[in-house]
């Protein structure tokens, strides 16, 4: 029989897609997965490197897998991912306890190379920045009723900021038959949420036809037979047109949610971190979307303390979530990235300023995300059936409202034969994320 495998994947849900590719490549080739890291053979960590706290996630990862070649059976360790393929030579050199890295786009080539990292001098593979001509069949999914399908690779955006444009390389988009061809599968396996992402869903196409063809795509998926959701993630706000904002009004079977990163408000700022859109541009694109797709969920990002941000530049970011009051609102710290232009410019925000000013956002949104919770009283949703507490007695769900792992829950009780599916709940109680209510029919 061959070794043991542990695997660890941090980072995004793209990270988790390659993570789950890898983990059914490895079963294909005949190992053995175990989710106990003390009784694994080799252990392999997917790493993820975004910002400074990512990173050292990743190395304090690392260095607690490394711990099990002397209290466990670990003999190979191995680094996939963002930080190997950014930080290959270096981790290599800082963790001698590690035996390999591999990089964002050969970790799919790992099965056939533990054995000749076995008996090789081999060290590092890093050639290839992106991977999506994935084998559909082999995944081994880590959730049970909702999935991640990534339609692309890599990014071609540039912004000033961010450092995966140099990891992951150019955008790539894969085919809308291969993407409806896994929709398909994981639909027939009892999947009832698909959650499109990419570093930039809204370019779906570009690479392909030369322009944005999102909406082709999600023509093509909502063609599929069956009961279930399309959630698109990650829509980068230039390509959000009325073609793509009508389907998802129109459809049933698109969630009527937008994860739309805008980064801040502020001109000055928004040039400095090369986004091609101004203040006006995006709040006649909030209006727009909110007149086409009346009872949408919008969540968006923010970074605050990007260098030179000043009081004044922060506090027109604090009124604009006040007067636009989105549904979800997530933020970062900016984070000072080598290689970036941002990282260049002067004065950089000192982490004391950016960690109030981060606490002050969230507090203003934890304001706003009660009242609008507030408005759902007495409501009837649809939610998807996940889990249940028993503690608590509740069935745990998802309305359309609130994607995986970012947004709050539907806690509810009642009637529920089967997890797994939709059912009608009456909301009875609110909370600043979190909704609580009883099954109706």
């Amino acid at each position: 029989m061959k070794e043991k495998i542990g695997l660890v994947s941090l980072g995004c849900d793209k990270n988790l897609v390659d993570s789950e590719y890898l983990l059914g490549a490895l079963l294909e080739n005949g190992y053995v997965i175990t989710s106990d890291a003390s009784e694994a053979d080799i252990i392999i960590i997917n790493t993820c490197c975004f910002i400074n706290s990512a990173k050292q996630e990743s190395i304090d990862t690392i260095l607690e897998m490394a711990q099990y070649k002397t209290s466990g059976n670990c003999k190979m360790l191995i680094a996939t991912g963002c930080l190997a393929q950014r930080y290959g030579d270096a981790i290599l050199k800082e963790i001698p306890e590690l035996d390999a890295v591999i990089g964002t786009g050969d970790f799919h080539k790992l099965p056939g190379l533990i054995e000749k990292l076995n008996n090789s001098r081999l060290k590092i593979i890093t050639e290839n920045r992106s991977f999506i001509n994935y084998d559909i069949k082999k995944r081994v999914r880590t959730s049970n009723y909702f999935s991640y399908v990534k339609i692309a690779e890599g990014c071609s955006n540039c912004c000033s900021y961010c450092a995966i444009p140099q990891i992951r390389g150019p955008y790539k988009s894969r085919p809308i038959e291969s993407i409806k061809e896994e929709v398909e599968l994981l639909v027939s396996q009892g999947v009832k949420e698909i959650n499109l992402v990419a570093q930039d869903t809204t370019s779906y196409g570009m690479d392909i036809s030369g322009k944005p063809s999102l909406p082709d795509l999600l023509r093509a998926l909502v063609d599929i037979k069956g009961e279930f959701w399309i959630r698109i993630l990650y829509a980068y706000p230039t390509h959000i047109d009325d073609e793509l904002l009508e389907l998802i009004s129109s459809s049933t079977k698109i969630a009527k949610y937008l994860d739309i990163p805008l980064q801040h408000i502020n001109d000055r700022i928004l040039r400095l971190m090369n986004r091609p859109i101004n203040s006006e541009q995006i709040k006649k694109l909030i209006e727009k979307i909110r007149i086409i797709v009346p009872d949408i969920t919008i969540r968006t990002t923010f970074i605050v303390g990007f260098p030179t941000e000043s009081d004044s530049d922060f506090q027109e970011l604090i009124d604009f979530v006040k007067i636009y009051r989105f549904d979800r609102v997530g933020a970062f710290k900016y984070s000072r990235e080598e290689g970036t232009y941002a990282a260049t410019l002067k004065p950089q925000v000192p982490e004391r300023v950016k960690q109030e000013r981060y606490d002050q956002l969230m507090t203003v949104q934890q304001v706003i995300s009660k009242m609008n919770n507030e408005k759902m009283l007495g409501s009837t949703i649809t939610v998807l059936a996940e889990s249940y507490d028993p503690a608590r007695k509740m069935f745990i769900g998802r309305s359309q409202k609130d994607a995986p792992g970012v947004d709050g829950t539907v806690m509810f009780q009642g009637e529920v034969r089967q997890l797994g599916r939709f059912y009608r709940v009456k909301i009875t109680e609110a909370f600043e994320y979190d909704l609580m209510g009883e099954v109706v029919e």
